[in-house]
């Protein structure tokens, strides 16, 4: 980064904590204490008392108790909150030397309505009167959902259609029935409210590889659609926001040991507190984690961990806080399956519903160069982070009305993804034969174990031709997000910059290979006999078809400079109304190597025409500019009701592999996305309930991907243009509690999202006369379901909690021309927990995917395949949900 870039971002932290100053503390105090009890008058352990003004505040013990020792003489506003809790403020005269005393008795808030989100607002502000649709989780629901990845608890949020079937990364999410390939293409991850990274999407980058869940997390906050454009690069789909625990007046802490089938472990921790007797605090943390696999590959399918610590301070008229966060994680990615029977889904003779196609011969698979040199395939890498983030965050109330906000973040991260892809199933004496029947003196075939030398001999007869693909993305990241706001009357309004400059370098080596179709196959050789039985032509090598069918090398940055406004007018006591916009430019430099077809030395074909460098490369630089705006309101109905609206008009620049791939001249523009949406919001004494409809329309969006040519084999990076889709849905969240023991919660999900004007090249029965075209406007965006729906309910039973829900998403068609279908499907996870208050700890056992459906519950089909070919066939690929496992833990807090 040039040395200009880097004094943009630095000098306004720098000129922030040189001006941020305590305010004296008046010598007149007094003590405040009390307890915080709930309706029935049960204490309310770790609710949060402060002093409304102050940094001045205490926990509440197991009694509910709580102390605040030198807080100002003078009427004081105190204010008490914990989670699950309706916020309670009482007013309190407090004598200088005095000794006052002021309880609460806190209400339920079942959907949390009373939560503080900071997440796409100007100001923090609770949930009820947020003119946004917002999901806010905190540790406990974490803990009840006990999800399997960071995509997997995701689920919960309606809206959010997500596929975490690929393992612990790599999830796939969709929101609102925007049509995506993948990824989190139109949703952003944020930690501590700056982005994890730029871009909320690469290929092979999906977003929730920079993110794992532990006990470091302290709320997220998911907002969906709405003003989320405003607030984040590349995020009209909506913002998750990870908020990292921070510490209070006393140390605190929590410990657990989990382990699982298959070899599972995993222990995680944070402790955080004040640093002595200052007013500082800190919250450190991390995780380790090893797991052999749920399916099983033969060698250890993820290991590794994460740090986290931050430390900050707030003054009377103030804060600042340093963030660091280091990653060193690897992970297997779980890739379609060989099903067969469309109409009754089922796996292939022989292969078990457990099983997998990645294998342990795949590790260490040597790859010869045209350079010379040889590259290794470390499959047992998965997808592997290793790399460091820092934020430093600063504020200060300037005084008059006006304040001033800076988040300055910086990241380096070395990507790895490491995965055999399944493309297709053969026959294997049919894939054989048409090898002989292209050699003229070819008389017959011989198929064989490429590591044994053993003749190949299958239950099922069947081949899987694939890939096993290396790709390596050194990326790094740093951004710096500015903020002033002014209070004038019944205005709030904010000016800001937005200015950061991200880089990913990306090396792709694909290679194909062969492999029997079992668990953890075996590779598969093939060699071509005449009449004698001699070898006269060797069609792969151990097992590889093809050395580097795709091979790409470019170094990419992206520079990106924001400026956005907002107003929030209070318009009355109950009405708010706010707009705000936000100007974006992006400018894209490419620096790509161009490819040839070379030979390398060998006898097979697996040596001829690798695709490799050729050491000159192509530069070139591309911009973008758009706006994005938006106008919302909020009205309270009453104290337990509000109703929202709001219109928005949203924009997702281009990736960076678009860019590359398109060139210099070819037709690319940022997406175009506009959303109207209102809603309800209720949060009554025992029913929480928030209600939304919304109708968005996206224009020109690109559909590309990596694919496999299914006549001639070839692998190209193919990017396709959609032009519109559309989506008209309802979004629905509920908590109940009929009872002080029993708690009831349901999301769901009914949205009807279409294509309104999509053309692609495609074959198949839907191309028109011309042969080049193929219109399925009107048809259901592929992937993403009508209905998802999710009821849980939790029992509690003196100390003993009992918990469950049932996860329903609806059939989706797995390609563009709706010919082929995924059913409908419905997991089941239960959970329980029993606590020992006296010293602490917390058991719990938790079953995901309790009557472990397999190939009935598939979540793609093979999108490496242009499925308009062969629909209708016996045998195919697709990729079921992960399957049943048990996990336990015991957790100690104190």
């Amino acid at each position: 980064m040039a040395r200009s870039a880097r004094l943009f971002v630095v000098l306004p932290v720098a000129l922030l904590i040189f001006v941020l100053l305590p305010r004296a503390v008046s010598a007149q105090t007094g003590t405040v204490s009390g307890t915080v009890v709930d309706e029935q008058g049960q204490p309310v352990p770790l609710a949060t008392v402060v002093v409304e003004g102050t940094n001045l505040g205490a926990i509440t013990d197991e009694n509910g108790a709580y102390v605040i020792p030198e807080v100002p003489a003078g009427m004081q506003t105190m204010v008490a909150r914990a989670f699950g809790y309706r916020t309670q403020a009482e007013t309190e005269d407090v004598s200088p030397g005095g000794e006052e005393s002021q309880g609460f008795v806190l209400a339920r808030d079942y959907l949390g309505m009373e939560t503080i989100v900071a997440t796409a607002q100007r100001e923090p502000r609770i949930k009820l009167e947020t003119s946004t649709a917002v999901t806010t989780l905190q540790p406990q629901d974490i803990a009840r959902e006990a999800p399997r990845s960071t995509a997997d608890l995701l689920k919960v949020v309606p809206g959010f259609y997500v596929e975490s079937s690929g393992g612990e990364v790599g999830g796939n999410l969709f929101a609102r029935g925007l049509p995506a390939d993948g990824s989190f293409r139109y949703v952003a991850l944020l930690e501590d409210g700056m982005p994890v990274y730029d871009s909320t999407e690469l290929s092979f980058v999906n977003a929730d590889i920079f993110v794992r869940l532990d006990h470091n997390i302290r709320q997220i906050e998911a907002v969906r659609g709405g003003s989320a454009a405003l607030f984040g690069s590349n995020a009209p789909g909506g913002l998750i926001n990870f908020l990292s625990r921070t510490g209070g007046p006393r140390t605190t802490g929590i410990l657990t040991f989990g382990g699982g089938e298959a070899g599972m472990f995993k222990v995680d921790a944070n402790v955080n507190g004040p640093v002595g007797q200052t007013d500082w605090r800190y919250s450190v943390g991390g995780f380790y984690r090893s797991d052999d696999g749920i399916r099983d590959p033969g060698f250890t399918a993820a290991e590794g961990g994460q740090i986290k610590a931050n430390i900050g301070r707030v003054y009377g008229n103030g804060y600042v806080r340093f963030y660091g966060k280091a990653l060193f994680d690897s992970n297997i990615f779980y890739l379609p399956l060989p099903i067969q029977n469309p109409s009754d889904p089922d796996f292939v003779p022989g292969f078990p519903d457990d099983g997998t196609l990645t294998s342990e011969e795949g590790v260490g698979k040597v790859v010869p160069l045209p350079d010379g040199d040889e590259l290794v395939l470390d499959l047992d890498d998965g997808q592997r982070q290793e790399g460091a983030w820092f934020q430093a965050d600063v504020g200060y109330d300037l005084g008059g009305g006006w304040s001033i906000e800076n988040k300055f973040r910086y990241m380096d991260v070395d990507h790895y993804w490491n995965a055999m892809l399944p493309f297709e199933l053969v026959d294997a004496e049919d894939w054989a034969t048409g090898f002989v029947e292209e050699t003229p003196e070819g008389a017959g075939f011989r198929l064989t174990f490429a590591e044994s030398g053993q003749p190949f001999d299958a239950a099922n007869d069947l081949l899987s031709l694939g890939g096993q693909w290396f790709v390596q993305i050194p990326m790094s990241d740093v951004s710096d997000q500015l903020q002033l706001t002014k209070q004038i009357g019944r205005h709030d309004i904010t000016v800001g910059t937005y200015l950061a400059r991200y880089e990913a370098d990306p090396n792709w080596n694909f290679n194909d290979m062969v492999t029997a179709v079992e668990n953890a196959p075996r590779f598969v050789d093939l060699e071509i006999l005449d009449e004698a039985g001699e070898v006269i032509r060797e069609v792969t090598e151990d097992g590889f078809r093809q050395y580097l069918t795709l091979y790409v090398n470019a170094e990419q940055s992206t520079t990106v400079a924001a400026v956005f406004a907002g107003d929030e007018i209070a318009l009355s006591d109950r009405f708010d109304l706010d707009v705000g916009a936000r100007y974006e430019h992006n400018t894209f430099d490419i620096l790509n190597e161009r490819t040839a077809s070379f030979d390398v030395a060998g006898g097979t074909d697996a040596h001829s025409g690798l695709n490799f460098g050729t050491g000159v490369f192509d530069e070139f630089e591309r911009d973008f500019e758009e706006l994005a705006f938006s106008v919302g309101g909020d009205y309270q109905v009453s104290d337990q009701v509000s109703v929202y609206g709001r219109g928005t008009n949203g924009f997702k620049m281009p990736i960076m592999d678009n860019v590359r791939s398109a060139g210099e001249d070819g037709v690319l523009e940022p997406e175009d996305i506009a959303q109207i949406e209102g809603g309800i919001k209720i949060a009554s004494p025992k029913v929480g309930l928030s209600a939304v409809v919304y109708w968005l329309e996206i224009q020109d969006f690109p559909s590309g991907d990596v694919q496999i040519d299914p006549e001639t084999g070839e692998t190209e990076f193919v990017t396709r243009f959609a032009g519109e889709a559309r989506t008209v849905g309802t979004e629905i969240e509920v908590v109940a509690a009929p009872m002080p023991e029993l708690r009831l919660n349901g999301t769901a999900t009914f949205q009807n999202p279409e294509y309104t004007d999509f053309f692609t090249e495609v074959g198949g029965e839907c191309q028109n006369p011309s042969g080049t075209l193929c219109d399925v406007s009107g048809n259901r965006v592929r992937r993403i379901p009508q209905t998802i729906l999710e009821v849980g309910a939790a029992f509690d039973v003196g100390n003993l909690t009992l918990n469950g829900d049932v996860n329903f998403v609806g059939e989706r068609f797995s390609n563009n021309e709706n010919t082929i279908v995924l059913d409908s499907y419905s997991l089941l996870d239960l959970g329980a927990s029993y606590r020992f208050p006296q010293v602490g700890v917390t058991a719990r056992l938790d079953v995901s995917n309790v009557t472990d459906e397999g190939a009935n519950a598939l979540t793609e089909g093979n999108p490496r395949i242009d499925e308009s070919v062969g629909a209708q066939s016996t045998f195919f690929l697709a990729r079921p949900v992960l399957p049943r496992r048990v996990t336990a833990g015991i957790t100690y807090e104190f």
